[in-house]
């Protein structure tokens, strides 16, 4: 487990293990359904508000993070929500 030293929250990811072997058709139902599960959870992590001191790698329309020093999201000098519109970050 890792925790965010800004902000005390602790950032679980989820990493999928093999499945052990099954019958086909059960084998593939359960792969399936761990795939949509593992990418609702990826969602949560792009969803939540993090405080970051450099932008994300891959940031999303609608992601929404605390911007601190020394990342200069806003291009001001300035701290605070930021949301991302698809091509900048902006003041929240």
């Amino acid at each position: 487990m890792t925790v965010n030293e800004k902000s005390n929250v602790v950032i679980q990811p989820y990493n999928r293990s093999n499945v052990p072997q099954l019958d086909v058709d059960l084998r593939k139902y359960i792969q399936d359904e761990l795939q949509r599960l593992e990418a609702s959870l990826r969602s949560l992590n792009v969803a939540g508000i993090e405080v970051l001191n450099e932008p994300p790698l891959n940031p999303v329309r609608g992601m929404v993070k605390y911007n601190v020093s020394p990342w200069d999201a806003l291009g001001n000098g300035s701290e605070g929500l930021v949301v991302y519109n698809g091509t900048s970050w902006a003041a929240v």
